[in-house]
């Protein structure tokens, strides 16, 4: 069985398409069999989006959606910051091919996609950095993830993670603090929590 953190999925091609309402703006994704969350946006990609846009307050700079499954990360924060530079960037081939479909379809025009395992082939430093990391990858790779996003952002550079709170959120806090010096909770609900933290001098 193929996992959706894997880089070519085994399973057979079955695409759909879902609509998703947010804030008042429609979407429209493609998704596939052997991609995280196929059937919906998942309600911590949700929550984590909904909380980034309510707290950085980003107008500009760079941001990685890390681990972007088919896009609805990237693609939702650029339609609501529209001069904000992305990269999306995925193991999974077949995520980043409907990745690309996704931001065309919903009119993005702006946008770099990356094949990478984390951070092995990202060579840029960002301003902001998402990350609904793959819980069942393992500890070892979520905190590879955690410590190489702190090297990928520039001073000042924001992380923001969602993590479920049965599910890792204790050593998460306790590992993204020892990294970055610092951590915040910034939102509890329904099960998840999304991680805050700030690349400071202390820091990097």
């Amino acid at each position: 069985m193929s996992h959706y953190y894997t880089e070519k999925p085994t399973s057979k091609s079955d695409i759909k398409e879902i609509n998703f309402d947010f804030l008042n703006k429609k979407f429209n994704f493609y998704t596939d069999s052997g991609v995280f969350s196929k059937s919906k946006i998942d309600f911590g990609s949700e929550l984590m989006i909904k909380t980034f846009l309510s707290h950085s307050k980003a107008k500009t700079g760079k941001l990685l959606d890390i681990g972007c499954g088919y896009g609805p990360v990237g693609t939702i924060v650029k339609i609501f910051i529209p001069d904000i530079e992305i990269l999306l960037s995925d193991i999974n081939e077949r995520a980043l091919e409907l990745t690309e479909k996704n931001l065309i379809k919903n009119n993005i025009k702006e946008y770099k996609i990356i094949k990478s395992n984390i951070f092995d082939n990202i060579t840029e430093n960002f301003d902001f950095i998402l990350s609904n990391p793959p819980i069942r990858a393992g500890k070892d790779t979520i905190f590879k993830i955690y410590e190489q996003a702190h090297e990928h952002l520039n001073p000042n550079g924001e992380f923001y993670c969602v993590i479920p709170t049965k599910q890792g959120a204790q050593s998460t806090f306790k590992k993204i603090s020892e990294i970055f010096g610092n951590c915040e909770t910034l939102t509890i609900d329904s099960g998840y929590r999304i991680l805050y933290a700030k690349k400071t001098k202390q820091s990097g």
